[in-house]
């Protein structure tokens, strides 16, 4: 399993599998903004896919932001593996470079949110993340 930094010919690819890892229809993809999104986390230096003999299995995209307490923290945005690829080591190396990035670049904690009702919660939690046990709910608002 070889992990790398993401190329924007790649998009295509983590497309499809962020469609197939989520269960969304096909038709989904012309209504995300995959190319700046993917551009934006490369840029940040934290877009990376795991591939096996030439084939992506999966990816991680993130960024830095403000923290209070630690001053930054490398935020995981979005980590996808194709099903038939699932459990087999591919989100533990991917969040592995992640974290070495992070911490190469001097930042102590990296950061994920998730919905509790689906697998990624536990899938995170087993690789060693915490709940941060705080009252924080995430809202938005379209203007």
């Amino acid at each position: 399993m070889l992990v790398r930094e993401i190329s924007m010919d790649d998009v295509p690819v983590i497309g499809n599998i962020y469609v197939e890892a989520f269960e969304h229809q096909p038709e989904a993809l012309k209504f995300y903004r995959m190319v700046p999104y993917v551009q934006f986390c490369k840029d940040a230096g934290y877009a990376f896919v795991a591939e096996e003999s030439g084939k992506i299995d999966g990816f991680i995209l993130g960024y830095e932001r403000p923290d209070i307490f630690n001053g930054r923290i490398a935020f995981i945005e979005l980590l996808a593996v194709r099903p038939d690829a699932q459990k087999q080591g591919y989100a533990r190396k991917l969040i592995e470079c992640f974290a070495e990035t992070a911490r190469a670049k001097g930042i102590r904690e990296i950061s994920v949110a998730t919905a509790c009702y689906m697998d990624a919660y536990s899938i995170y939690r087993h690789l060693g993340f915490m709940d941060c046990k705080n009252d924080m709910r995430t809202l938005f608002k379209m203007i």
